[in-house]
């Protein structure tokens, strides 16, 4: 049994999940034959579990209210879930005099504000002596609502001295400058490396495994100039890491990011193989990550972001946490690294991309989402890598009514993710396939390591059972799913072989069922999933697959 944080290649609000754990239990196999009478007997053990299911849910919602109440803050700092479009005057073809700012606390009393006015007013596409568009002070005050500082605004329009000209109030609520959340995952898209960096396909080798979880702390807004710091820190059995990101928003949508970060872990490429292949010393191998980078993010058209960066790392192999000694091969002589001392220098140049046109980022059931990312190497230090991956993932959501045992969405989500890297590949730089986010059925990185991969998933989801918890309702869903994942005969092509010598099979299907919980921090999922090789892991995840 184990505990692994993974980085969730979604927004918690932009998917995926902020905060994503999960466990994998391995049972012992079972027959084909007795498969489909386990799963009805399990099913229905599940549901007879509806008391005990709502008790053991309300406590850990108990916990969490308790935790997230006293800081009064979302799972996601720098991301809003969208609502309805805010509703504003209506125009009368008035002339704006001035644009004022005003404050209020949650009582919509006046108070001093900590935002400088024209922070506020760079969200609009109106300026004094404009004749009154309600459609740009719409966008506009869509804008002011996604700040990352800002918890709601409103518009109003009061007359002024010279007949048919008014005055445009803008009065904002603003959000604590201080957060504090669990999990350290960013939402997508973004340029930028570390363990805090989702990514556009799960199965990139470059996450770490463990029993822990991470937390991130920091600031927003500062200066009242909506520039934002903050600490990210993991911590499990096998990694440990921290990430540093300071943020300077142009706009709602628009900014510079600058990080840091290190992190040394052990890696899905060589775990979970039969043989474990492990250091010549008998060690495991620990991969050790650290550097930095920057970008720019902003918006491409209507939900369709962008980003553009470079990022600078020394990667590493070595025989234990924070251990000094290099280790560049395996107990077989496999390289680890393509540097002959054992470290790797990585300069990329990286472009990320997400197009959502989901009706919700918490629980979504119908549109659709794509990801797309692209790493150009450019080769530097002694392993002079040189190296393109490009990475893809599309998922849809599609409303279907096919049972259900309460009232509730049912729906269809159907997921494909791919990628391909041309050029020189060390192997922790691979797709690692298999676990709770690829093909489940299969422990993290059990089912392959390859240059190229395809991994695809059919999903139906449907409401069981309602229960109430701290004055909120809770539905307690089910699913059924099948997954696919193929790394397309390339593991004998990334460098040391890892997945041929540890006998990974390389393509697989798995399938299985499970039970979700969307709640405000992330939707909590307990599955269980069989594989085609006679193999089940019992997954549970907070934080969605895709």
């Amino acid at each position: 049994m184990f505990l692994e944080r993974s980085s969730y290649i979604e927004k918690i609000g932009r998917n995926s999940s902020i905060i994503n754990f999960k466990v994998d239990l391995q049972f012992p196999k079972l027959s084909l034959k007795s498969m489909s009478n386990n799963l009805v007997r399990i099913l229905c053990q599940f549901l007879s579990a509806r008391y005990y299911l709502t008790f053991g849910f309300s406590f850990f919602f108990i916990y969490s209210a308790l935790t997230t109440a006293s800081w009064g803050q979302s799972i996601d700092p720098y991301y809003k879930t969208p609502t309805q479009p805010p509703t504003v005057p209506s125009s009368q073809g008035q002339t704006i005099t001035d644009i004022e700012v005003r404050f209020v606390d949650r009582n919509n009393q006046s108070v001093a504000g900590k935002t400088k006015p024209h922070i506020i007013i760079r969200e609009f596409d109106l300026k004094p002596g404009d004749i009154y568009d309600a459609e740009l002070a719409q966008e506009g005050l869509i804008g002011v609502n996604n700040l990352i500082h800002i918890k709601q605004g409103t518009i109003s329009l009061e007359p002024s001295i010279t007949d048919n000209n008014v005055v445009m109030v803008v009065t904002v609520e603003e959000r604590n400058t201080f957060f504090f959340t669990f999990g350290l995952t960013l939402p997508p898209p973004t340029a930028l490396q570390g363990p805090a960096r989702p990514v556009t396909v799960i199965p990139q080798s470059n996450r770490a495994s463990g029993l822990g979880g991470g937390i991130r702390i920091g600031w927003r807004n500062l200066g009242g100039t909506s520039k934002a710091i903050s600490l990210g820190v993991e911590a499990t059995t096998k990694s440990f890491g921290f990430d540093f990101d300071y943020r300077d928003f142009v706009r709602h949508d628009r900014g510079y990011a600058f990080n840091f970060f290190s992190r040394q872990g052990r890696e899905p490429e060589f775990e979970n193989g039969d043989p474990e292949i492990n250091l010549p010393n008998g060690d495991d191998i620990w991969i050790g990550r650290l550097g930095g980078g920057g970008e720019y993010f902003f918006p491409i058209a209507r939900n369709f972001q962008g980003t553009v960066g470079a990022s600078y790392q020394l990667v590493s192999a070595r025989d234990g946490l924070y251990s000094s000694s290099l280790q560049p091969v395996d107990e077989l002589g496999k390289p680890l690294t393509f540097s002959a001392d054992g470290q790797d220098t990585l300069l990329t140049i990286n472009l990320a991309s997400a197009l959502d046109r989901r009706n919700s980022n918490l629980n979504p059931t119908r549109g659709y989402r794509f990801l797309l990312g692209m790493d150009q190497s450019i080769p530097i230090g002694d392993a002079n890598i040189l190296h393109n991956r490009l990475s893809a993932n599309f998922s849809q959501f599609l409303p279907l009514n096919l049972f259900g045992f309460t009232e509730g969405d049912r729906t269809l989500a159907l997921n494909i993710q791919g990628g391909t890297v041309m050029g020189d590949l060390p192997p922790y730089e691979a797709f690692s396939l298999g676990g709770a986010n690829s093909v489940r059925g299969f422990k993290t990185g059990e089912l392959g390591t390859g240059r190229s991969f395809v991994q695809a998933t059919v999903e139906y989801r449907f409401p069981i059972f309602k229960f109430n918890a701290f004055k909120e309702k809770y539905t307690v869903g089910g699913n059924l799913f099948v997954d696919y994942g193929s790394d397309l005969g390339s593991g004998d092509t990334v460098r040391g072989e890892p997945a041929e010598f540890r006998d990974k099979p390389g393509s697989a299907f798995g399938y299985g069922f499970g039970l979700r919980v969307p709640t405000q921090f992330g939707t909590l999922r307990l599955e269980l999933g069989f594989n085609d090789k006679g193999d089940n892991v019992l997954h549970f995840n907070i934080g969605e697959r895709f």
